[in-house]
């Protein structure tokens, strides 16, 4: 059954599709932890195609590289305009923003910190920090939120980044945290129209609570880490992606679909990653 076609749709709801965390290579070939990230990421963005389309807005929330290459990026670019939906990316750890912000910048795929659609405002952060695999909010991205929110006062806003911003209680993934989120924090704290928040990076699906605005992390379209481990640990359940039903009002409805199976050839050594 199509998520987006159900009788309790809502002409004035947003269809949106999370999918994050896809480390592509510049060689089709290449594989990561046993999976070929490429046909991987294809196979779920067929799935999604299946299960929830036509949505209104697609979200890569990071990692859309695992090399960085320019090859990878163009190719992806490739992948994602043929399906005529407006797609929006943001950088991970093994992304660059400037390599975005050069390729991302023409056509349906597009790397940009802000986004107005109907009555919801959607913010791309980023929390890249060059060298490390954990994520850094720069004091600026909070003033432009803070700034983009004041300007659009009648609209609610969804917070998209990479990191996660608060613990997933895996003890290994949680030292990646967003290492500064307290200005990030002070701003929902003090602003009622954030309505949510949504993140990558943990490669699992994750619901939770901050300031009390529920905020979600999508599977990855390759391999899962285990949850609630304790150390590095790649879980044997499918890739997937989430997706999101956003009302006027606030309100979000959200769950993940998952491919039938994790790849064969999956392998537990953290080698490469």
């Amino acid at each position: 059954m199509n998520v987006f076609s159900s009788e309790k749709s809502n002409d004035t709801d947003i269809k949106i599709l999370q999918i994050s965390d896809m480390h592509l290579f510049a060689a089709t070939e290449q594989q990561l932890v046993g999976v070929n990230t490429e046909d991987s990421f294809l196979a779920v963005l067929e799935l999604a195609q299946q299960a929830s389309w036509p949505p209104d807005l697609i979200f890569l929330t990071g990692d859309l590289s695992q090399d960085g290459s320019e090859a990878s990026y163009l190719r992806l670019i490739k992948h994602l305009s043929t399906l005529n939906i407006p797609c929006y990316v943001l950088p991970g750890n093994h992304d660059t923003p400037e390599k975005l912000g050069h390729l991302f910048n023409t056509g349906s795929v597009l790397y940009q910190p802000f986004v107005q659609y109907q009555q919801w405002l959607f913010a791309f952060l980023d929390t890249e920090t060059a060298g490390e695999e954990g994520g850094t909010l720069k004091e600026q991205e909070v003033i432009n939120l803070r700034q983009e929110i004041d300007r659009h006062p009648d609209k609610q806003v969804l917070i998209c980044l990479h990191h996660q911003l608060i613990p997933v209680a895996s003890e290994w993934l949680d030292t990646m945290t967003v290492i500064n989120p307290e200005s990030l924090l002070k701003l929902i704290r003090s602003t009622p129209k954030v309505a949510g928040l949504i993140h990558g990076h943990v490669h699992q699906e994750f619901e939770g609570m901050v300031e009390g605005r529920p905020i979600y992390a999508s599977p990855s379209t390759c391999f899962q880490f285990t949850p609630l481990s304790k150390e590095f640990a790649i879980d044997n359940i499918a890739p997937g992606y989430r997706w999101l039903r956003l009302s006027p009002d606030g309100s979000i409805q959200t769950s993940v679909i998952r491919l039938a199976s994790a790849p064969e050839t999956l392998e537990q050594s953290s080698s490469g990653y």
